[in-house]
């Protein structure tokens, strides 16, 4: 099933896209190989993978191309205070929603992350 097609500005990161965005905001400015290596401490990924995820994210205006002789470099298209703020709205406008029930679920699951420092899953 092909996905729907977003409107400009609507774009959204897999979980995976957000490893390689975390990793952009910690490096700076990187090419593919930089990332991959930093990517390489958590998974075993194979580095075309991390060239699809780069390419697909500066074409979803998420990462900024420069193109220095054969390399591309890449750094995050916004700050990562813009980032996670921004995904934050969105998770509470289409999951959270307005209903009061649904927002104590919220303060419950920060207040777990809070007391045990972890994830809660």
């Amino acid at each position: 099933m092909a996905r729907p097609k977003t409107k400009p500005g609507e774009e959204r990161l897999s979980p995976s896209e957000w490893q390689i965005m975390r990793i952009c905001w910690k490096l700076g400015r990187a090419n593919v190989r930089e990332i991959w290596n930093e990517d390489q401490k958590r998974r075993d990924r194979d580095y075309r993978t991390i060239l699809t995820f780069v390419s697909r994210m500066a074409a979803k205006g998420f990462l900024k191309v420069e193109k220095e002789g054969n390399t591309n470099y890449y750094t995050a298209a916004l700050s990562q205070k813009k980032g996670l703020q921004r995904e934050i709205d969105r998770f509470f406008k289409d999951v959270v929603g307005p209903e009061p029930d649904n927002l104590e679920l919220v303060r419950r699951a920060l207040d777990r992350r809070g007391r045990s420092g972890k994830r809660s899953r």
